[in-house]
């Protein structure tokens, strides 16, 4: 039932619904403020001055509010709720004192600093939280991490992120200067658009905070009956505080946060229209065409296939494959009857490195069983074609010489799928090695033991994945170059300066290190200590089902790199160069926006997959509100965008369009829904961080 009401609800989750939020508000005081009006590229002045911060189209004529600052050091403390495991109990929940500071940052570096009492008392979950809550209070205010210094104390021992949403609107209220109610707290993960997402064990710890006379204690929105960690039952949140002589708050959004904690309202963005999001008609055609590319492409592949299939001789795993090019393929299909062209191109793309791969497999299957191992491998070394084709990929963004907005965002989005492209072939690169050994074992046996069913999915089970790299490395650097040439969207002109850039990358990649350090805590060491494994060989097991850490993981150490092909660009273009500034930035906003959709999807939604596929998350409910929410954020950070730098980027329309349709998919394609709003999203804060600087 649960299940049909998140797929009736997603369907329409550009209508109405997504533009409420948590009901039954207390009356608050709105933070003092003005109101102005800005042209395009003209907020510069006005969003860098210390003294003040500029929140962007707080109503529906395009108005900002200009808020006050404080110019003094200011400090607060709030109280962090946790989970003790273990005892006669099972679980109990607990508390500890976070001591909060910012200040003006005159040095315009990086000080985000984790301070602790007691030796190791604070964990890398924690310390991960306290960045990207660092990151959301700055841009919450349009303002950049390097505008402020930030510091978290902690004195007892904490761990787990379910403090960071707390942390994020504690540092807001620090940062406008506002007192902090101490009866109140709550417990949530915040996102890197600034939703509350949900976590575990939320009845030990509203139970504890009462116990220590909190009287209003917030909880992420969709969780009301949430499940005890001690007992394992559904627990009615707001009877539990009721009966307890407290309240408990659903909250939404940083903003609901902080109005819990300061009792004061916020300046909050007023979304576009849904009508707004839409794609132009010159990029609309663009992409049509490429599209068609694609189209004939997959018709090649699927023609094999078909034969195959009907002959019976595919074996399970390309049939699996060639099934799922086939779904994408007719999705892709009626996507684009519908006029969904960004949509429609993301799925035949996918649809054709499924196809490609299981033709590709099957090729050097059918060497292997003829007895041609040195043919088989001759296949092999035919796809991995990947050091040339990815440099040169480098090669043609960096001759770009971006002279507006549009352009700039046009050559991070191009960087961010040759990045994602390089990723997959660095890893692609040593799967390559291993295959090919496991071909070359075949020189001393007989093929005909190939001729075996059994035998055969052996061969490509261990095939398949290696040239499914290879596939979607070729996919994405395809797809950098084609961004450059649908994505040229035509706006004012700009010129970047370097070293702002340079310093709102250095933010990006100590959060996104953060983060993955983060990650790596949470699933890659235990399964490393569970399997009895090296580290570096869990994260390989990991990134076949989960490319997005593989991702992550490389490009959040791509600047400290001395060696490849990274290091290769950057002596090439210089590292003070407009071309590997908007490079690194790329680098870094993907590695912390993977990070955190990491961390999202096996904490704070707690999925569960089979066979690299989501089939459930653990806070259902929670989830739908998170990817409504996910919409609104998508199109408020859209009108702050429009008003920065006079359009709404052609990347967040991209990536909202294709969320709108995940969002009617199934499971998995709801959680890669999620992603793609937080993509549409990032790209317009990119667009503000660009025109501020």
């Amino acid at each position: 039932m649960l299940r049909a009401m998140l797929r009736r609800t997603l369907a329409f989750v550009t209508i109405a619904v997504a533009c409420s939020g948590p009901a039954k508000r207390p009356p608050v005081k709105p933070v003092a403020g003005e109101t102005r009006t800005y042209q395009p590229l003209a907020i510069k002045d006005d969003a860098k001055r210390p003294n003040q911060a500029v929140i962007l189209g707080t109503d529906e004529r395009n108005g900002s509010m200009v808020v006050p600052l404080p110019s003094a050091p200011s400090k607060a403390a709030v109280d962090a709720m946790f989970v003790k495991l273990g005892g006669a109990q099972g679980a109990t929940g607990g508390m500890s004192t976070v001591t909060l500071a910012t200040a003006p940052n005159t040095e315009q570096t990086v000080q985000v600093g984790v301070f602790e009492e007691l030796s190791g008392g604070t964990g890398a979950q924690w310390r991960a939280g306290v960045w990207v809550s660092a990151i959301i209070a700055a841009t919450t205010l349009n303002k950049d991490l390097t505008d402020f210094t930030f510091s978290a104390s902690s004195g007892g021992y904490i761990d787990g992120a379910s403090a960071s949403g707390l942390m994020a609107a504690g540092f807001l209220a620090t940062l406008t200067g506002e007192k902090i109610d101490p009866s109140v707290t709550m417990t949530g993960i915040i996102n890197p658009d600034g939703t509350i997402g949900p976590v575990g064990g939320i009845p030990e710890k509203l139970q504890y905070a009462i116990d220590k006379g909190k009287k209003r204690i917030g909880y992420p929105i969709g969780m009301r009956y949430s499940r005890s960690a001690a007992t394992g039952k559904l627990v009615d949140l707001e009877k539990l505080a009721k009966d307890g002589g407290a309240e408990a708050v659903e909250l939404g959004t940083v903003f609901d946060a902080y109005m819990l904690l300061t009792g004061k309202r916020l300046p909050e963005p007023v979304p576009v229209a849904v009508e707004d999001m839409a794609i132009d008609a010159e990029t609309t055609k663009a992409i049509d065409a490429k599209y068609k590319d694609w189209q004939t492409r997959l018709g090649t592949e699927w023609a094999q296939l078909l034969q195959l299939q009907q002959s019976g001789r595919l074996p399970q795993m390309l049939a699996v494959m060639a099934a799922f090019a086939q779904q994408r393929g007719e999705q892709a299909e009626k996507l684009h009857d519908r006029g969904l062209v960004a949509a429609a191109y993301a799925k035949i793309l996918e649809a054709w490195v499924y196809a490609a791969s299981a033709t590709d497999t099957y090729g050097i299957l059918v060497k292997l069983q003829a007895g041609d191992v040195a043919g088989a491998v001759g296949e092999l070394g035919k796809l991995d074609q990947l050091d040339r084709t990815t440099a040169e990929v480098f090669q043609k963004i960096g001759a770009t010489q971006p002279s507006t907005i549009g352009s700039h965002l046009g050559m991070i989005a191009a960087y961010q799928a040759a990045l994602r492209g390089w990723g997959y072939k660095m890893f692609a690169s040593e799967s390559v090695a291993g295959t090919r050994k496991f071909l070359r074992s075949f020189a001393s046996r007989d093929p005909a033991v190939l001729t075996n069913p059994d035998e055969a999915d052996k061969v490509v089970a261990n095939v398949a994945p290696t040239v499914l790299l290879i596939g979607r490395t070729v996919a994405e650097t395809v797809l950098a170059a084609q961004r450059l040439e649908f994505e040229n969207e035509k706006t004012l002109g700009y010129t970047s300066t370097v070293t702002n850039v340079k310093r709102v990358t250095t933010s990006y990649q100590s959060a996104s290190a953060a983060g993955i350090n983060y990650f790596d805590t949470l699933l890659v060491q235990p399964l490393a200590e569970s399997a009895g494994m090296p580290l570096d060989a869990a994260r390989t097991r990991l990134a076949v089902i989960e490319p997005n850490y593989l991702v992550a993981f490389m490009l959040s150490r791509l600047s400290a790199m001395t060696d490849g092909l990274p290091a290769q660009l950057k002596a090439q273009w210089g590292e003070t160069s407009v071309q590997w500034s908007l490079m690194s930035l790329a680098a870094s906003q993907l590695a912390y926006e993977k990070s955190a959709e990491l961390v999202t999807k096996y904490y704070s939604l707690g999925l569960k997959a089979d066979a690299g596929r989501v089939t459930q998350v653990e806070h259902e409910k929670a989830f739908l509100h998170m990817l409504v929410t996910a919409e609104r954020t998508a199109r408020t950070s859209a009108r702050a965008a429009k008003i920065a730098t006079g359009a709404i980027p052609i990347q967040a329309r991209l990536a909202y369009q294709l969320a709108t349709v995940q969002a009617k998919g199934d499971l998995a394609d709801q959680i890669e829904a999620l992603a793609s709003f937080w993509t549409s999203t990032a790209f317009s804060q990119t667009a503000v961080m660009l025109a501020r600087n």
